[in-house]
C-alpha cells in the first residue's frame, strides 16, 4: 500500500493529537547498545578528574590499588594513581575510561587481595584470547601505558584496523559472549569511533557490556541524562518533536519521516530545560535507499542524502515493488540534494560472477570491478553473496580497476616473513614483531597472497610507532 501523508511543510505535530499531560521526568533504565558503548567524548575527555580526584577514587572503592607503588615507565617509584593520571593526561584518554577498564580486566579497583599476575596484566594489553601473553608488555606501569596509547593510536589511524566505524564486523565468541550473541548477535557496525577501538582493543560482546555495566555504574551522566534511547519528546507549550539517540536529541523535520517508524501516542511531553541537556543532532530521515514519490509524481531513491531519479523498470530489476513506494510532499524532500539518475540496478554494489567463465566482479552502478583472487574476495566481502549472471549481462557495465585489498588488512608472501599493514591502500611494512604487538595486530590475522597481489599495492612508509 502506497502512504498517503498530511501535507505540511514543516513538521509540527498537532497539540490534539498528543493527549498526554506533563512527565515529572524520572532517569529510565539504560539499556545496552553493542554498536554504541560509550561516545567519544567520554573516551577522550582526559580533564574529568585531577590525580587527587583519582585517588580519592581508588580509596572510595577500597582495593589494593589504593595503596599500590611501583615504578612508573619513567623509572620513578610512583602510587597507581600517578600512573593512570600521567597515562591519561599524556595520550589524552580519560582516566574514568582507564579506571572501568582496570576494573573489567582484573577488578583491581576493588579487589583487595590481587595475584602478581593481575598487576602484571592489569589492562589486558597484549594478552591474547587462546595465546600466552606478550612478556615485554608485564608490568602494571606498562599496561596502564599501553592501554592509553592504544586507544589513542587507534582515534588517529582508524583505517589500520578492522573495526571502523559504519563497517559491519564480527565479534569473536567464547561461552561468556552466548547469551549476548542470542539477543544481538555476532555481528556489529560501530556508530562511533569509541565503540570501535573498544572491539579493536576486545572483540567480544561481553567484554564490551561488561565495560558498559561498570560505566554506567561509576561514570554514566544519566542522572542528569534523564531521558532513554528511543524516547520521543515535544517541549510543553511548544511544536516540533525529538528523538534521544546516542546521547543526543534529534529532530523531525518531515511527518513523513516521523510517521514511517514511530506513532503521535508515544510522544512524551518535557521541560524545556530538561531537553535542552542533550546537544542537538542530525536530523531524522528517510532510511537509506527508500523509494520516495513526490507530489509531483516523480520517484526517487534516496541514497546518502540525495535524490536519485529512478525509472519503474529500474527500480523492479532491483526487487522493489510498486506497493513499497512511499508517497510524500514535496517540502519532505527539501533537504535532499539532487543526484544523478539511478540507471544500474545495482546502486548500492553486488557480487555477480560470470556464469561461463566464473569471474566475480564487484558491481556498483554502471561500473563491473574485478576481483582476481578468492583472498580478496573473502576479506574484503566475509558476508556478502555472490550472483551468478549471464555474460551478456556484465558486458552491459564498463570495466573498472581491479579490487584491491581494503584497509587494516594484514598480508605477507609464503616466501618471506615481511607482514604488511593495508593502509590508505597502500602496503605499510611492519618493522619488527614487537611494533606487531604493541599495535594489537593478531598473528592468526595475516591473509597470506601471492606477490603479484601484493604488488597491487604501491609500497608506503615502513609503520612507526612513538
Amino acid at each position: 500500500m502506497i502512504f498517503r501523508l498530511l501535507k505540511t511543510a514543516i513538521f509540527l505535530l498537532p497539540i490534539a493529537l498528543i493527549l498526554v499531560c506533563p512527565l515529572n521526568v524520572q532517569a529510565q533504565e539504560p539499556v545496552f547498545d553493542p554498536e554504541y558503548v560509550i561516545s567519544d567524548h567520554d573516551l577522550t575527555n582526559y580533564q574529568t578528574m585531577t590525580l587527587n580526584e583519582v585517588q580519592g577514587f581508588l580509596n572510595e572503592k577500597g582495593g589494593a590499588l589504593a595503596n599500590y607503588l611501583t615504578v612508573d615507565i619513567d623509572g620513578k617509584m610512583k602510587a597507581a594513581s600517578e600512573i593512570i593520571y600521567r597515562a591519561s593526561q599524556e595520550y589524552e584518554i580519560n582516566p574514568q575510561h582507564l579506571l572501568t577498564l582496570l576494573q573489567r580486566e582484573k577488578s583491581l579497583i576493588t579487589k583487595q587481595s590481587p595475584s602478581i599476575d593481575d598487576y602484571n596484566w592489569a589492562t589486558g594489553f597484549s594478552a591474547y584470547d587462546y595465546r600466552n601473553p606478550v612478556p615485554r608488555f608485564r608490568g602494571f606501569s606498562t599496561q596502564v601505558d599501553r592501554a592509553a596509547w592504544r586507544f589513542r593510536y587507534y582515534l588517529e589511524h582508524p583505517w589500520q584496523f578492522r573495526y571502523k566505524v559504519g563497517s559491519k564486523a564480527n565479534t569473536l565468541v567464547d561461552y561468556n559472549d552466548r547469551w549476548l550473541v542470542n539477543i544481538h548477535g555476532r555481528y556489529i557496525t560501530a556508530k562511533n569511533a569509541a565503540t570501535a577501538g573498544l572491539y579493536t582493543y576486545a572483540p567480544h560482546l561481553y567484554d564490551n557490556w561488561l565495560f558498559w555495566t561498570i560505566w554506567q555504574n561509576w561514570f554514566s551522566d544519566d542522572e542528569d541524562q534523564k531521558f532513554a534511547n528511543g524516547t520521543l519528546l515535544r517541549i510543553i507549550d511548544k511544536q516540533g518533536v525529538w528523538l534521544i539517540q546516542n546521547e543526543q536529541r534529534r529532530p523531525f523535520y518531515s511527518e513523513s519521516v516521523f510517521l514511517l517508524s514511530y506513532k503521535f501516542k508515544d510522544v512524551k511531553m518535557a521541560k524545556e530545560n530538561d531537553l535542552m541537556d542533550y546537544p542537538v543532532g542530525p536530523a531524522m530521515t528517510f532510511p537509506n535507499y527508500s523509494l520516495v514519490q513526490s507530489s509531483l509524481g516523480e520517484i526517487f531513491m534516496l541514497v546518502n542524502n540525495k535524490k536519485r531519479s529512478i525509472s519503474e523498470k529500474i527500480f523492479r530489476s532491483i526487487g522493489f515493488h510498486p506497493d513499497e513506494i512511499i508517497e510524500v510532499n514535496e517540502n519532505d524532500l527539501n533537504t535532499y540534494e539532487p543526484g544523478v539518475p539511478i540507471l544500474s540496478p545495482y546502486p548500492s554494489g553486488a557480487l555477480l560472477q560470470d556464469s561461463e567463465t566464473k569471474a566475480v566482479y564487484y558491481v556498483k552502478e554502471n561500473t563491473k570491478y574485478p576481483i582476481i583472487d578468492i583472498s580478496i574476495l573473502n576479506t574484503n566481502f566475509p558476508y556478502s553473496h555472490v550472483s551468478k549472471v549471464n555474460p551478456q549481462e556484465l558486458a552491459e557495465f564498463a570495466m573498472g580497476d581491479q579490487v584491491k585489498f581494503r584497509d587494516g588488512t594484514l598480508i605477507k608472501t609464503s616466501d618471506s616473513p615481511s607482514v604488511y599493514v593495508i593502509s590508505q591502500q597502500k602496503r605499510l611494512p611492519i618493522p619488527s614483531a614487537e611494533v606487531f604487538e604493541t599495535i594489537g595486530y593478531q598473528w592468526d590475522s595475516i591473509v597470506e597472497v601471492d606477490k603479484s597481489f601484493l604488488n597491487m599495492h604501491d609500497l608506503g612508509e615502513v609503520l612507526k610507532i612513538d
